[in-house]
């Protein structure tokens, strides 16, 4: 019975010292990545039109202006450059473009305040954007000389960046 007391000693003894012997490593994970900001989507068409229709060329100051709804939902703190690149611009003008009509133009008006836009790709930049985002513009024809009949037409792009 002494004997086996002092195996079981023994053995305590060797299993103490074995994990007073004990190693021990660490790893270290490291985390990383980029969250982004989703970006914005554009609710209207991707191809608008602004068709005045047939109109008396000695009418043309008079005509209705033709709206354009641009439209995109933006999430909060959200910053755009926008564009619009017409495809014949009227020499010496950033606002007036051809319609392909000699002496009949035509620009572009912001629905926001009125004024007109630049048509030769220079950037107008928005910051602070946040949901309903409203870029819709009225096209408005405008008399160069004198007009005569036949039919116009041009196209203008409109580029949004989302910053």
């Amino acid at each position: 019975m002494k004997l086996s007391l002092t195996l079981a000693a023994t053995l305590f003894a060797g299993l103490l010292s074995s994990t007073a012997n004990a190693v021990t490593d660490t790893v270290t994970i490291n985390l990383s990545g980029t969250l982004t900001r989703p970006p914005c989507n554009l609710t209207s068409s991707k191809t608008l039109t602004a068709n005045f229709g047939s109109l008396r060329y000695d009418q043309v100051a008079d005509a209705a202006l033709i709206d354009i709804p641009l439209t995109m939902t933006c999430p909060a703190n959200s910053v755009l450059a926008v564009s619009i690149l017409a495809a014949r611009t009227i020499q010496g003008s950033t606002t007036q473009a051809s319609t392909g009509k000699t002496n009949l133009a035509y620009s572009l008006l912001w629905n926001s305040d009125s004024t007109a836009a630049n048509i030769t790709g220079t950037k107008r930049n928005l910051t602070n954007q946040s949901g309903t985002v409203d870029l819709s513009m009225k096209a408005k024809l405008i008399a160069l000389g004198a007009l005569t009949e036949g039919a116009f037409s041009t196209s203008a792009v409109i580029s949004i960046e989302y910053l």
